[in-house]
């Protein structure tokens, strides 16, 4: 009976699966999402975003911790600092914040609040301390869901869904003071990264009731080495095989269809030459190379013979070795339809005395995922060199390669391992085609939940071997960076100092060797990409506009500009482009052709940011105004910093559910000026993306 309950209840996981992309189909969020591990490698409903707000120096420089120009992004009709503020439907999963430490408006005060407002509620469901919060100290946000390293960075995990806005702001008198006498104060960093759905996907907001998940991820989260799914239906093919260098076996074989549950190894004997120079390769299906094929240190955790982390003990939610007991393990689920192979090679110079495979699998009786809407699980190694990355001597390129691929599918872990890499480096990436970084960092430690420079901890879903830029390990459980048509991960080679208008130094040696090593765990569908360009308008180009019967009310302006999009500390011109475009104050309108059968639309508008701070329209489809408004910039509404402004191009995007857009071929799009500094909106290309 309690096997069958199971089964009824690992089936109920997966079964809105096959009608998930339907506006209507049911995606969890929050705690249950967090819970369900076994949906990892199901596909998100097309439209659904990865975004990050953060303090964000846009001009290239490391001014990242200014709390006027970065952190600041408005101030409220109540005089509170709004540094956060998404529409819906959404959820908040990870938020980490530095405030506490040399000038920052922590340290200065520690009575400032932080206060969450959902669905323009006008009183907070939350209204605490700040300090006080990301140390644990208010229910329900505690360990292991929040974690604060003393005076320096916080940490927290604790999930918040939103169902059509949600605005963090932090309130004291110090913060009304500040910006009454405008007194920038440096060291104040956060990143908050959420997950957007397309518009009518059901959400709940958040309220303190809706946790009955929570006690199940907290479980998992303090029982790592454990497998955090449910083994009820699984059945395990064990192996014990001996291999002498250059010898390879197969672990596991299975035609039919299924999911691999666990990977556990145990290696005798545990030397760094087995460690690093044993590899095991995973294919599935009809897949022409292996999906996995690299050393176990990497697949487990460890790194690489440089690392030198082969005697040590690593624990995540979800994968890690341990060196006392000769052991590791993989919990991602892996699933498969035709056939799933898993082998082993002895790369090393050392006889394999004993290694002991055990593959746990499910059947698809137990747990079938539907193939169409589901990726396949992989791993990709990217080694990356750069000689004069510090003083630009022979220097080719501003940026580190962590990954690139393309298809889709979404990132799930990185890990990072790196010689020489200065940890204010910030992290670029490009998702789907677009010349701006959806995900652009403020320090690569940061990026992995630390905060100067970093240390070893070891956390469910984020922690370093090492610190923050070596042995650095992050889990994006629930905030993976998802990919339509492409993904392209960059950490940016820097050696500065911000110094407000003195010029940026450089330091090393001409020939500083700047090496690193990334290791990604995604899951990718067969199927190649899920979204089409059909569709570009050139405004300024009087054949274009006439091909789409653009028309512009309210043009305040007509011009020619040539600039570059978001510069890397290194390179400070990056992609310089030169187009034409227009300005209004009142709207913009224009066709775009489609393709039919289309799952929803993502337009992408380049703009010129320069000095015109949040930027926000109204969009309507053929009339009908859409619920979303369009967030074009979210950065600050501060114009400048002293004689350095938020310069250069961006590309905005922006989701048109498919219930404006299915079945049509062509439909009209009004884009209607609501705020911006100057009073208006400039346009200069348009990009018309089809989901498939």
């Amino acid at each position: 009976m309690r096997t069958f309950c199971t089964f009824i209840f690992l089936m109920s996981i997966l079964t809105c699966a096959a009608q998930k992309n339907t506006l209507d189909s049911y995606v969890p969020t929050g705690f249950e999402a967090m819970a369900k591990l076994e949906r990892l490698p199901v596909m998100y409903p097309p439209g659904t975003k990865k975004n990050r707000c953060i303090t964000y120096d846009a001009t290239g420089g490391n001014g990242f911790g200014l709390f006027l120009s970065m952190f600041k992004k408005y101030v409220d009709e109540k005089g509170e600092i709004v540094f956060f503020d998404a529409y819906g439907p959404g959820c908040l999963y990870r938020e980490q914040m530095n405030i506490w430490i040399n000038n920052g408006v922590g340290a200065k005060n520690k009575s400032i609040r932080i206060k969450y407002y959902f669905d323009d509620e006008t009183t907070p469901r939350i209204d605490v301390p700040v300090f006080e919060y990301f140390n644990g100290e208010h229910s329900p946000v505690a360990e292991p869901f929040a974690f604060r390293q003393k005076s320096q960075f916080g940490v927290i995990y604790y999930p918040f869904a939103f169902e059509k806005r949600l605005r963090i702001t932090l309130s004291d008198t110090l913060l009304t003071r500040m910006v009454k006498d405008n007194l920038e104060a440096s060291c104040n960093w956060f990143q908050f990264d959420y997950l957007t759905y397309p518009a009518g996907t059901k959400v709940k907001s958040w309220n303190p009731a809706m946790s009955e998940y929570e006690a199940t991820v907290r479980k998992q989260w303090d029982n790592t080495g454990q497998n955090p799914k449910s083994t009820a239906g699984d059945r395990v093919a064990e192996k014990n095989i001996s291999l002498r260098p250059g010898e390879q076996a197969v672990l596991f074989d299975q035609k039919g269809d299924g999911s691999i549950t666990a990977i556990q190894l145990s290696l005798d004997p545990f030397t760094a030459e087995t460690f690093y120079n044993t590899s095991i390769r995973i294919q599935w299906d009809d897949m022409s190379l292996p999906a996995v094929d690299m050393p176990v240190s990497y697949f487990f955790g460890g790194g690489g013979v440089k690392d030198n982390h082969w005697d040590d003990t690593f624990a995540s939610l979800l994968h890690g070795y341990d060196s006392k007991t000769r052991t590791g393990y993989s919990y991602w689920p892996m699933p498969f339809w035709k056939r799933a192979t898993v082998s082993i090679v002895n790369n090393s110079n050392e006889n394999i005395s004993n290694l002991t495979g055990k593959i746990s699998w499910k059947p698809s009786s137990v747990i079938k995922y539907p193939q169409k809407e589901t990726g396949y699980f992989m791993m990709k190694l990217t080694r990356d060199t750069s000689t004069g990355g510090l003083t630009r001597k022979d220097f080719t390129r501003p940026y580190a390669g962590a990954f690139f691929e393309k298809g889709h599918g979404h990132v799930l872990a990185v890990n990072m391992w790196s010689g020489n890499f200065y940890e204010d480096g910030d992290e670029f990436t490009y998702v789907d085609g677009s010349s701006t970084p959806q995900i652009h960092g403020d320090g690569t430690e940061d990026d992995f939940n630390q905060g100067w420079a970093g240390a070893r901890y070891q956390k469910a879903i984020w922690g370093a071997l090492n610190n923050g830029v070596k042995g650095a390990y992050r889990i994006h459980l629930n905030e993976p960076y998802i990919y339509y048509d492409q993904i392209d991960m960059r950490f940016e080679y820097t050696n500065s100092v911000y110094q407000g208008e003195s010029p940026r130094k450089r330091q090393g040696t001409d020939n500083s060797i700047i090496e690193t090593e990334f290791v990604v765990w995604y899951y990718q569908t067969p199927f190649g990409p899920a979204m089409q360009q059909t569709d570009h308008i050139d405004v300024g180009n009087a054949q274009s506009e006439q091909a789409h019967a653009y028309r512009v009310e309210g043009q305040t302006g007509d011009n020619t500009l040539t600039q570059g999009y978001d510069s890397y500390e290194s390179s400070d011109s990056y992609h310089i482009v030169t187009d034409n475009g227009r300005s209004f104050n009142q709207y913009c309108e224009f066709d775009i052709n489609l393709s039919k059968d289309n799952r929803g639309v993502r337009l992408r508008e380049r703009i010129n940011r320069t000095g015109n701070g949040i930027q926000t329209a109204s969009i309507y489809v053929d009339g009908k105004k859409l619920p979303i408004p369009w967030y074009i910039t979210t950065y600050s509404d501060q114009p400048n910093i002293k004689n350095r402004s938020f310069d250069g191009w961006f590309d905005s995007e922006y989701e048109i559910p498919s219930d404006f857009t299915k079945g049509k071929k062509k439909v009209r799009v009004r884009v209607e000026h609501v705020q911006s500094i100057k009073n208006e909106l400039n346009s200069y290309y348009y990009w018309v993306f089809c989901y498939q």
